[in-house]
């Protein structure tokens, strides 16, 4: 296949937006304690990184036609992020009932980014540094889908968590802002495997919903390293 000149500027384009996602992913699991404090901060560190994945990754990835699905899906999520923390502060009940609407916006902008970074990291003409970036930064995003799992399932079961292993509530006003980085955290150790006391092992959502980050993470780079390298075993 030939690659012109236009097609290594995009693919420039899109190697850097790798970075820069991999960049923002990092910088948000670590202002967790911060966001812990500052309510506000988890919320625009997930709207910085959507901008960043519609801007810098899906604009010049080669997935043009589920496109305008992920532009729709990032645009919504990040509305509903702007209403649903400004409705906490000023309408707390209007805040509690946009809660599931939001919590499903980012959950399908997100899983749907994972799948669209598998099938553009596996199109890669070549195996770059930037190109591990990309794979990794996808890995970190599994993690963060983990997080808004966790948070859609205090919302709707709080008894699979353990109340003793989550920082008190301070204002029962804005109880998914204050839980929030917590529960980001948490998925990141899920993640990882190396395992988290904020879910009540004796309750079957939590179990289920722990094992699907578990297994989802491992099977991202299971499947990622199988099609690259049976990609490229055909092209030998």
């Amino acid at each position: 296949m030939r690659i012109t000149r236009n097609d290594i500027i995009r693919l420039r384009h899109r190697h850097r937006g790798y970075l820069i996602t991999l960049v923002t992913e990092v910088a948000l699991l670590l202002l967790l304690p911060l966001a812990q404090t500052h309510l506000w901060l988890l919320s625009a560190m997930l709207i910085l990184l959507g901008v960043v994945l519609m801007v810098f990754v899906s604009r010049y990835s080669p997935l043009r036609r589920t496109r305008p699905v992920i532009y729709g899906l990032g645009a919504l999520a990040i509305a509903l992020e702007v209403i649903w923390h400004l409705a906490l502060n000023g309408a707390p009940a209007l805040g509690r009932a946009l809660t599931v609407p939001h919590v499903i916006a980012w959950l399908l902008f997100l899983s749907i980014g994972v799948m669209r970074k598998i099938r553009t990291l596996t199109r890669e003409p070549f195996v770059t540094v930037s190109v591990v970036m990309g794979a990794a930064s996808g890995y970190m995003l599994v993690g963060l889908a983990g997080g808004v799992l966790l948070t859609a399932l205090w919302v709707l079961d709080p008894a699979s968590f353990n109340l003793s292993a989550l920082p008190p509530v301070s204002s029962p006003s804005v109880p998914i802002g204050a839980m929030g980085p917590a529960l980001m955290a948490a998925s990141f150790t899920m993640l990882t495997t190396v395992g988290t006391t904020v879910l009540n092992t004796s309750h079957v959502a939590g179990q289920v919903v722990t094992i699907v980050i578990t297994v989802v993470g491992q099977l991202y780079v299971a499947i990622l390293i199988a099609l690259i390298l049976g990609r490229f075993q055909r092209r030998a």
